[in-house]
């Protein structure tokens, strides 16, 4: 019985230093970092953020990304997303903006031009209880401050956000026009 469990422990250690010996040597050898990234050449041009008052109302969560990089002129693409609840509904909000990023890093001046559609249920007018789904249009503009630095890292903005409600809104007037502003906070990369 003890030499059965001497040739078991034995095989037992052939087959540990099979096949752990050659992993332990590959994890000796020297690794590489990649190099860092040069931000001067290569900037963040990507944010992902979420907005507290805005193009979306209350909240949306966003994606802006810098499709045109000059030093002094930026020009960047956002989307974003939200879901309003109204009672048991969930209405969804989807907003596209384009801005144009002025000054040096990383403190800029942001003016842009968005939509937001919202889709929303609502009752029909001169109709009493009787409900339907309807999409409402907002034109929203953009002047406002932007953080963001040329390496990864905070990304910060604030804007005062003027809306105009297209004519479809319920209980709107026509062409309506609002002031409205937002805070947004997140992470460049």
């Amino acid at each position: 019985m003890i030499i059965e469990n001497s040739i078991g422990m034995r095989i037992f250690y052939s087959l540990f230093l099979l096949f752990f010996i050659p992993l332990s040597i590959l994890a000796q050898e020297d690794y590489n970092l990649k190099s860092t990234r040069d931000y001067k050449l290569k900037p963040s041009k990507t944010a992902c953020f979420i907005e507290l008052g805005g193009n979306a109302g209350l909240y949306s969560i966003n994606v802006d990304r810098i499709y045109f990089y000059r030093p002094n002129l930026k020009i960047s693409g956002r989307v974003g997303f939200a879901i309003n609840m109204n009672s048991i509904y969930y209405e969804p909000i989807i907003v596209v903006e384009n801005n144009f990023i002025f000054l040096k890093n990383p403190h800029h001046l942001e003016l842009g031009l968005g939509g937001t559609l919202q889709r929303r249920y609502n009752e029909k007018p001169n109709q009493p209880d009787i409900y339907n789904w309807e999409n409402i249009l907002f034109s929203v503009w953009r002047f406002g401050y932007r953080y963001q630095k040329q390496d990864d890292g905070l990304f910060f903005r604030t804007a005062i956000t003027p809306i105009i409600t297209s004519n479809d809104a319920l209980g709107f007037h026509p062409n309506y026009f609002q002031f409205w502003f937002g805070i947004s906070i997140g992470m460049s990369f």
